[in-house]
C-alpha cells in the first residue's frame, strides 16, 4: 500500500534538531519572562543576533505572556510571517531567515501544527490548553548559559575599556618624562623610547597588548631615567668640590662664626626667601601627548552637544578670546551660569545613577560620569533594540548627551515594566520627539523612577 506523501515545511539543519531537543526539556528552571529577555538581550552579540534577527526577537518578547513563563507552563508565540514582515518592514523571506537565525542560536524552537498555522487555544482562566508557534522554551533551558555568556561578553567590554584607557595614560607619562629629562638637561638618549613608543600606537593590535607593552616601555624608562639623574649628580660633584664644602662646613660650625651679639632681625616674607620653599614647585610639567588626546567629561559633553548648539558654543568661545564681532553688545548677567544643554538642565549623572539603578545592576554598568554613559550607549542601543539610524537621528538632533540620557530611561522602564512597553524603540523615538518639540520634561522622569 503507498504512503502519503508528507510536505515538509523547511530545511532540517543541526541548530533546528538542537532546538528541538532542548524544547522537549523536562527539567526547566524557574525564570521570568522579564529575566530572560534581559540575558538575550544582554548576550545577543556574542550570540550572533543583529539587525532584523533582534528586532523579531523583540516583537516576539513583547508577544509572549509573562504567565506563559510561569512552571508547568509554555511560552509560545503564535503570529504569522506575514504579520511579523510588517511589523519589521522587512519581506517574508527576510523574516523567515532571521526566525531560522534565532532558532539555530538555540533561543527558539518550531512548533508546528499539521498544517503549519501557528496559533494558541486558551481556556477561560487565559492558561494555555493548545499552542502551536514559536516556542521559547530553549531559552528557559539555556538561561544559566546564556547569562554566563553575558557576563563573559560584558567582563570583555569592561577588559576592553580599561585598556584604552591604560593605553592613553601610559603614552601621556612617557611622554611627560621625555620632555622633563630634556629640560632637566640629562644626557641621556631617550630616542629609542620614543620610537618604541611609535611603533606601539601605530601598531594595529588590541588594546590589551598594547597596554601590556606601553606598561613595560614605561617602567623601563623610568629606570633609565632615575639611574641617569644619579649618574650626572655623581659627575657634577668630584671629590675637590666635596673637600671644599666640607671646609666650608668646618668654618659654618666655628666658634668665631657663631651669630652671638647679632642684633635681632624678623625676615620680611616678602624680601626673604623661605628656607624650605622651592621656587620650582609652581612649575607643572605639561602633558603635551602630540596626537594622543584624552577626553575628559566635559569635552565629551561638549561634543554630544546638537550641531547648532556646538557653533553657539563656539560663537561664545570666540567672544570669550576677544573675537567679538563689531557692535557686540554687553552680555547679559548670569548667562555664564546657563546649561549648554536646555534639555538636562535640572538632570545630572548622579540622578541618573539614582535613577537607573535597575540598569546598573542587571547590565553590569557604572554610571558614575558622563563618560561612563557614553561608553554604555552601544550595550543599552542593543537591550532594547533601538536601531543604529533611530540612535543617529536622535543625537543629531537633541545631542548625544541628551539621547543617551532618554535612552537610559527607556530601558529602565523597560525592565521595570516590560508588559507595558511592547516596542521600546518606538517609545524612545516618541520621547525623543517630545524632546525635539520640548515637551519632555527628562528631569521628572527620573526623579519618578528614583522615588520608586
Amino acid at each position: 500500500m503507498p504512503t502519503a506523501a508528507i510536505a515538509s515545511f523547511r530545511k532540517v539543519t543541526p541548530g533546528v534538531i538542537a532546538s528541538a531537543r532542548l524544547a522537549m526539556a523536562n527539567d526547566v528552571p524557574r525564570v521570568t519572562k522579564g529575566e530572560v529577555a534581559i540575558a538575550l538581550k544582554r548576550a545577543a552579540r556574542p550570540l550572533g543576533i543583529d539587525g532584523t534577527a533582534y528586532h523579531v526577537l523583540d516583537i516576539l518578547l513583547g508577544l509572549s505572556k509573562a504567565r506563559d513563563w510561569e512552571a508547568g507552563n509554555r511560552p509560545v508565540v503564535a503570529i504569522s510571517n506575514r504579520k511579523l514582515a510588517e511589523y519589521v518592514g522587512r519581506s517574508e523571506r527576510t523574516v523567515i531567515r532571521a526566525l531560522k537565525r534565532l532558532v539555530e542560536a538555540g533561543i527558539l524552537a518550531y512548533r508546528d501544527s499539521s498544517t503549519g498555522r501557528r496559533w494558541v487555544h486558551r481556556n477561560t482562566e487565559g492558561a494555555i490548553e493548545r499552542a502551536y508557534g514559536l516556542d521559547f522554551r530553549p531559552a528557559q533551558v539555556r538561561y544559566g548559559e546564556i547569562t554566563a555568556l553575558a557576563d563573559a561578553y560584558q567582563a570583555e567590554l569592561n577588559a576592553e575599556r580599561e585598556a584604552r584607557r591604560a593605553v592613553v595614560r601610559l603614552s601621556r607619562a612617557i611622554l611627560d618624562i621625555v620632555e622633563s629629562a630634556a629640560r632637566e638637561g640629562l644626557a641621556l638618549d631617550l630616542s629609542p623610547y620614543m620610537r618604541r613608543l611609535e611603533t606601539v600606537m601605530s601598531a594595529t593590535r588590541p588594546a590589551q597588548d598594547k597596554a601590556a607593552d606601553l606598561d613595560e616601555l614605561y617602567e623601563a624608562l623610568v629606570s633609565a631615567v632615575a639611574e641617569g639623574g644619579q649618574t650626572a649628580d655623581r659627575a657634577s660633584d668630584p671629590a675637590g668640590d666635596r673637600q671644599e664644602r666640607a671646609a666650608g662646613d668646618d668654618l659654618s660650625r666655628s666658634p668665631d662664626m657663631t651669630g652671638a651679639g647679632d642684633i635681632d632681625v624678623t625676615p620680611l616674607s616678602i624680601t626673604n626667601a623661605h628656607p624650605l620653599r622651592n621656587p620650582c614647585n609652581n612649575e607643572r610639567t605639561p602633558a603635551s601627548a602630540g596626537d594622543i588626546k584624552s577626553k575628559t567629561d566635559g569635552g565629551f559633553a561638549a561634543e554630544w552637544l546638537p550641531k547648532r548648539e556646538q557653533a553657539g558654543k563656539a560663537e561664545r568661545t570666540g567672544k570669550a578670546h576677544g573675537t567679538r564681532p563689531k557692535g557686540g553688545g554687553q552680555r547679559s548677567k548670569g548667562s555664564g551660569d546657563r546649561s549648554p544643554n536646555p534639555h538636562l538642565s535640572d538632570v545630572s549623572i548622579h540622578l541618573i545613577e539614582t535613577a537607573c539603578r535597575l540598569v546598573g545592576s542587571e547590565l553590569g554598568l557604572s554610571l558614575s560620569s558622563w563618560n561612563d554613559l557614553r561608553n554604555a550607549v552601544e550595550a543599552l542601543r542593543l537591550a532594547v533594540g533601538v536601531s543604529q539610524s533611530a540612535w543617529a537621528l536622535a543625537e543629531e538632533r537633541l545631542g548625544g548627551q541628551t539621547a543617551a540620557a532618554i535612552l537610559i530611561v527607556v530601558v529602565e522602564k523597560s525592565l521595570r515594566e516590560p508588559d507595558r512597553i511592547g516596542s521600546p524603540g518606538g517609545y524612545f523615538r516618541a520621547m525623543v520627539e517630545r524632546a525635539g518639540e520640548g515637551r519632555l520634561n527628562l528631569a521628572r522622569s527620573l526623579f519618578g523612577l528614583a522615588a520608586e
